[in-house]
């Protein structure tokens, strides 16, 4: 068997396509049991082009058809043979140094489901400013964390054995992935581990409280996967963890929202203001402390309406019929 296999997913990325697969093969270049596998999702730039120069193997998703970060890794992992998996997106870099304390907590901790590290987060001008992370002559032993308060999803080492125990990425969701694999496998009795190190530098040019990133969002479905998730679990005993975890970036929201839909017919049936002044009076110190929380006004309401997107989106997921994962075929070159 392959020791490592490493796939990474891109789409319209030519302008860090290089930087990733050179800092991959440099991290794998003492591993002599490999494989590098780029999954493309329909780049109408120069990405492909730019990864064919490199000793690796491309998959090219067709354009008409859906495509999502979920259906790149999946298409991807179900073209490997390795022992350990390492999935990497296309607008990141690997750091060196934490390819291989990761590989060794794999092999050491048989618990072991997933391993990352820390995620350090740049804006793309600052690639060339780049400064590397302090080498360790030792690592301190890796944390378990929860998926719901992980922010590096996209990056990270898995254990073949666990994922075809669990399953792989669901290919159907549209966001919500990697909480959702998170979910099955420490449901199944394994961890994720974190090293106390960088795995990549995210080069992100999108501001998180832009409301144009959260209507990008929207435009490209990225709402609709707690809706979905919600409906997969609804029978098989990983709802409440999934709710739990992950409840109060949309179920909670709904809840605040039908509360206020509820005072106001009451106000407007019965006459009787009370509950929705209340309601309107809570909303109101919410948005204060928010507001002061991120010292503006402006971010404060753009998070509000994030969150509002977020149910619309989760009303829209329940709505979607889940089908199984072993069911999805992706249209490839």
């Amino acid at each position: 068997m392959i020791e490592l296999s490493v796939v990474l997913i891109s789409k319209n990325q030519a302008w860090n396509i290089s930087r990733l697969i050179e800092s991959v093969l440099q991290a794998t270049s003492s591993i002599i049991s490999k494989e590098v596998i780029l999954v493309d999702s329909a780049s109408t730039d120069e990405t492909v082009e730019m990864a064919s120069r490199y000793p690796i193997s491309i998959v090219r998703l067709q354009p008409g058809q859906r495509l999502s970060p979920a259906i790149g890794r999946y298409t991807g992992y179900k073209r490997t043979q390795g022992e350990f998996v390492l999935f990497l997106d296309g607008d990141t870099e690997l750091v060196q140094g934490w390819l291989g304390p990761a590989l060794s907590v794999m092999r050491e901790i048989p618990r072991a489901g997933a391993v990352t590290g820390r995620v350090i987060n740049l804006l793309p001008s600052a690639a060339e400013e780049r400064t590397a992370p302090p080498e360790k002559t030792h690592l301190d032993a890796p944390r378990e964390v929860l998926w719901g308060s992980y922010e590096g999803g996209g990056a990270a080492l898995y254990k073949r054995s666990v994922l075809e125990l669990v399953g792989t990425f669901n290919p159907y969701l549209t966001n919500d992935e990697e909480p959702e694999l998170g979910l099955r496998i420490r449901n199944a009795g394994y961890q994720i581990l974190e090293l106390d190190y960088p795995i990549v530098r995210h080069y992100n040019n999108y501001p998180p409280e832009a409301i144009s990133t959260v209507l990008s969002r929207r435009r490209r479905n990225f709402f609709l996967g707690s809706g979905q998730c919600l409906r997969y679990h609804s029978a098989d005993g990983m709802l409440w963890p999934y709710i739990r975890e992950r409840g109060r970036w949309s179920l909670v929201p709904a809840l605040w929202l039908v509360a206020g839909v509820a005072s106001l017919s009451r106000y407007l049936i019965a006459r009787d203001p009370t509950w929705f002044r209340l309601w309107v009076l809570v909303l109101a110190l919410l948005l204060t402390g928010a507001a002061f929380r991120k010292r503006s006004l402006r971010r404060a309401l753009v998070a509000a309406f994030n969150r509002l997107l977020m149910v619309e989106g989760l009303f829209r997921g329940l709505l979607m019929k889940p089908s199984p994962p072993e069911s999805f075929h992706a249209n490839v070159e």
